[in-house]
């Protein structure tokens, strides 16, 4: 088992350079599915963070009720009311809504905001298996991982899967997939629950994120800010699912590059990247902030938290002075 870590130069050619070339889409098109009337803040969250890192086009696939609310937070995400609680009708046509946009994207993030509604989760369990068809990379978060914990077939052994939970959902899914990670250290407990799943990249979070699929681990220990506000883990998922669809445009040899890259490494780095970046961005909001630090703050920083770990080693070209 490898647990040497990646290298900021290998990160960085999951990056697409910026040229006069590039067409909408070309930077990638993702989407996060979730968002009920209780959660909204969550799938802005992660849409957010990724158009700020650079993708193209960012979709939230919510609740009917949470759409206008999370509307009103930005013009620059695409919301698609499609999901249905219970208490809403009718729930026909939802997967016929969602299915062609699903062939559009590059990566999909699912779980943030979804809430525990019965109806909802039911959507989810449909669109992981129908992403998983597409092969499309998917970084599952929140209540999405209650619904894998019942229905972990879902995505065993799919190596396009990011798991990223916290320390309750990380021991809720090991209950329900019946390991013992009682005397097990973090990197083991976190490598167990990856082959337990047939591979899958694992995030566990913590005071050092362990990222494993089994095979290799490694541990992010960049160091972040002290507070624990709520939406941190929703910033994460906005990371994970724009280097996974930067991933996609690399393999598919969108640009030029060295082609170092295997294809079944890109969960992992994807997932090692954004955990840095993640880090980075708190610790420079709660160096601003402070303990009134909250993950508004946090996602104005992300694009300065970029730059300082990329900028550098990125040949983007640069608009002419006028």
């Amino acid at each position: 088992m490898s647990s040497q870590q990646p290298r900021l130069q290998t990160l960085a050619q999951l990056i697409p350079p910026l040229t006069y070339d590039l067409h909408k889409g070309d930077c990638g098109r993702i989407a996060t599915i979730g968002g009920c009337d209780e959660y909204t803040g969550a799938p802005y969250f992660v849409a957010s963070t990724a158009l700020r890192l650079g993708v193209d086009l960012a979709y939230i696939i919510c609740e009917k009720d949470a759409a206008p609310v999370i509307k009103s937070y930005s013009p620059d995400i695409i919301v698609n009311p499609y999901l249905r609680s219970t208490a809403n009708q009718p729930h026909t046509g939802i997967e016929e809504k969602i299915a062609p946009l699903l062939d559009k994207l590059h990566a999909v993030s699912m779980g943030s905001g979804l809430g525990n509604d019965p109806a909802l989760h039911k959507t989810v369990r449909w669109a992981i298996q129908a992403a998983r068809e597409r092969g499309l990379p998917m970084v599952l978060d929140a209540d999405s991982l209650t619904v894998l914990a019942d229905n972990p077939e879902l995505i065993h052994g799919y190596r396009g899967a990011v798991l990223t939970p916290n320390a309750p959902e990380f021991n809720r899914l090991c209950k329900a997939l019946g390991l013992d990670i009682a005397d097990a250290p973090a990197d083991e407990a976190a490598r167990m629950l990856a082959l337990k799943l047939g591979g899958v990249t694992v995030v566990r979070k913590g005071k050092a994120d362990v990222i494993t699929n089994g095979d290799h681990v490694f541990v992010c220990d960049e160091i972040g800010g002290l507070r624990r506000c709520g939406g941190q883990g929703d910033v994460l998922s906005g990371a994970v699912v724009t280097f996974l669809a930067w991933g996609e445009r690399y393999k598919s040899g969108a640009w030029k590059h060295k082609d170092e890259i295997k294809d079944e490494e890109v969960s992992m780095l994807a997932a090692y990247a954004a955990c840095m970046l993640t880090r980075h961005a708190s610790f420079l909001a709660y160096d601003e902030c402070g303990r009134s630090t909250q993950t508004s703050n946090i996602l104005e920083q992300v694009d300065m938290a970029f730059d300082n770990k990329f900028d550098q080693l990125l040949q983007a070209v640069k608009p002419p002075k006028s």
